[in-house]
């Protein structure tokens, strides 16, 4: 019995499957640590590069000033252009969904009548960087304010809609 425990410890026949059998598993091994850590490394990567995103804002200074989206303010006297175009600077610092959202509140206040007048010409300045910035359809601004003016070359509708909101107050 001994011969045969003997040939057994010096047979290596089957020696070579189990290497290739270590070295793959050492490989599955090291792919999936180095899978684990890319993961963690391009997470930070992500989330860095969406708060970037996030907080910059491309540059508009496409967007000026634009008086006349503030005519039917100024025909019922509740702006002057000064407090308009510093009212317009305020706005057009705002983040875009800053924007949105104060365009949702607005016109939702508008809609049920408890906007105040000063509510109204922020309104206008927030309404007037949207415009110019396309980020509402210009049929919804054109249909609340007006302003693309009318055949005749007035912002008659803004005009029409102010007077209502005037009469409410």
């Amino acid at each position: 019995m001994q011969p045969f425990f003997t040939a057994f410890l010096h047979d290596d026949s089957g020696a070579v499957t189990v290497d290739w059998t270590m070295l793959g598993a050492a490989a599955v091994g090291l792919s999936l640590a180095t899978a684990a850590m890319l993961t963690d490394t391009l997470d930070i990567v992500i989330s860095r590069v969406d708060n970037e995103l996030r907080t910059q804002q491309m540059s508009d200074d496409f967007v000026q000033f634009t008086s006349a989206h503030f005519e039917p303010l100024y025909a019922f006297g509740n702006v002057d252009a000064e407090t308009a175009e510093s009212l317009f600077t305020i706005a057009n610092n705002m983040m875009n969904q800053e924007i949105l959202d104060g365009l949702a509140w607005g016109l939702e206040q508008m809609q049920s009548g408890a906007i105040s007048s000063n509510d109204m010409v922020a309104l206008y300045a927030v309404a007037s960087v949207a415009y110019q910035r396309n980020l509402v359809p210009d049929q919804i601004l054109e249909g609340y304010f007006g302003f693309a003016p009318s055949a005749n070359g007035d912002a008659s509708a803004a005009g029409d809609m102010h007077a209502a909101f005037a009469t409410n107050e």
